[in-house]
């Protein structure tokens, strides 16, 4: 069980021995996604991308909270070119192909995350705290893109005389392809505190399988 003893630390955690007196908090941000995903194979590709959080939490004391919250992080977009040239291909022991094509892809993944953890936050000095995040969050990928290649088959004999040319052309576009899956989520923050508000700056890492997005806002918080 991956993540038992995150479970077991949220579990105590809301047996705590009391609350604070607003324990109920709200808090919205607004930041900047920097995707750790680099394609060997893309032409051109941009990683960075606006995105948002929305956090629903439970302060079981001053230390120690418990959220629950969900994340845009925006999208990585790629384009593909590739042009191949004097591909031969054997039909039989004489005759052969040569292939010559060109291709193009535009591609994006839109990611979004729904998360449950802890927040630990401990006081710098009056109204001003630093802490760290941490937990599971489910990742939703949406792919969608469109790819064509053009390109022409010359057909020829054993003696390597052009028999055909035959030109083609192939598109295909997609959308609403998704992925999805469970990763740790983990962060710091830094807030001041004054009355029933707050302000915060913070950066998080959101693991999606082997990548990792790194999402740097500003946070506002309210308690009730």
């Amino acid at each position: 069980m991956k993540y038992t003893t995150l479970v077991t630390l949220i579990a105590l955690a809301s047996t705590g021995v009391y609350a604070e007196e607003k324990p109920f908090y709200l808090k919205a941000s607004l930041g900047h996604t920097e995707f750790d995903s680099e394609s060997s194979y893309a032409l051109r590709e941009n990683l960075s991308s606006t995105g948002y959080a929305f956090i629903f939490g439970y302060r079981v004391n001053s230390y120690i909270a418990v959220e629950g919250g969900m994340t845009d992080l925006g999208s990585i977009r790629r384009d593909y070119e590739s042009n191949v040239h004097g591909l031969e291909w054997y039909i039989d022991d004489d005759d052969f192909i040569v292939e010559n094509y060109d291709y193009k892809s535009k591609q994006e993944a839109e990611y979004n995350s729904y998360s449950v953890g802890l927040a630990l936050t401990a006081p710098i000095q009056q109204n001003l705290n630093a802490g760290i995040r941490l937990g599971v969050h489910q990742w939703c990928e949406n792919n969608s893109g469109q790819s064509e290649t053009s390109g022409t088959l010359n057909w020829y004999n054993g003696d390597r005389e052009l028999l055909e040319v035959e030109p083609y052309y192939r598109s295909y576009s997609w959308d609403n392809e998704k992925d999805s899956g469970s990763n740790p989520y983990y962060g710091v923050e830094v807030n001041w505190t004054t009355g029933d508000w707050s302000i915060s700056l913070e950066h998080t890492v959101y693991e999606i399988q082997d990548d990792k997005a790194n999402f740097s806002a500003v946070g506002v918080t309210y308690s009730f």
